[in-house]
């Protein structure tokens, strides 16, 4: 009886050589991997002290987090202008000028389907927010994704209003198209200034539009990191209840 109770504690303990070999993720899927099994070894009765993930460690999860965050959501910043110059018939799309409701739709979904689908992936590792390691990990992760969200919110909003109110303003659009001018013609040069003129507020409500889809990307994991947390205590409350009786 003595050995197989052995056993069975021994198998909820994670061996200490087997945390410090541990490899750097490379991306978001085995940081939120890593992040899985370690709640997993955690929720099993394992204990696992939050001084075992290292500051490597919370150097890379930051990183990973920071990384995704900030390259998907300049991507996404780039696209942003467009889908709403296609909303406002300005760019054509699969080729007429006017679109219908779902061009409309599948062009957002395209602009911010790739954004959400990231934000509820984080929010997926948020929801294991149990247990001083893993608690740890979220942490350092979630950190480097808010970091990188509210970077990239930061730089797209400066240059969509760099663009819209200093480098197309009427003079420089008109300075940018004599440029061109010897190859293009009257016609083409007066449809491109009107273009541009129409162009310009465009981009200042994609840079709006921009930071309101930031702090939603970070509430999401944000808010479940809070919910888990509270339930956790919550949960325990009525556990230490229950044993006391």
């Amino acid at each position: 009886m003595t050995g197989k109770n052995s056993a069975n504690t021994g198998s909820d303990i994670v061996p200490v050589q087997s945390i410090a070999a541990e490899t750097r993720p490379r991306g978001l899927i085995e940081a939120i991997s890593n992040i899985e099994y370690y709640h997993a070894q955690e929720k099993r009765g394992a204990i696992l002290s939050a001084g075992f993930f290292t500051l490597k460690q919370k150097i890379e999860y930051f990183e990973v987090g920071f990384r995704g965050a900030f390259v998907s959501g300049l991507i996404t910043a780039m696209i942003t202008p467009l889908a709403i110059a296609v909303v406002e018939r300005l760019i054509p799309v699969f080729g007429s000028s006017s679109p219908s409701t779902f061009d409309k739709l599948f062009v957002f979904m395209l602009a911010f389907g790739f954004w959400l689908c990231y934000a509820s992936f984080i929010a997926r590792a948020a929801s294991l927010y149990i247990g001083p390691y893993t608690r740890s990990m979220i942490r350092n992760f979630v950190g480097g994704v808010v970091t990188g969200a509210v970077g990239k919110m930061i730089i797209a909003f400066i240059f969509l209003h760099f663009l819209g109110l200093v480098l197309l303003t009427e003079t420089n659009s008109i300075r940018l198209l004599l440029m061109f001018g010897r190859h293009i013609r009257t016609e083409t040069f007066i449809a491109a200034y009107g273009w541009i003129k129409e162009f310009r507020p465009v981009l200042i409500t994609a840079s709006y539009l921009i930071v309101l889809t930031t702090f939603v990307f970070i509430a999401l994991p944000l808010i479940t990191m809070i919910f888990v947390s509270n339930r956790n205590k919550r949960l325990e409350r009525i556990k230490a209840i229950v044993e006391n009786r």
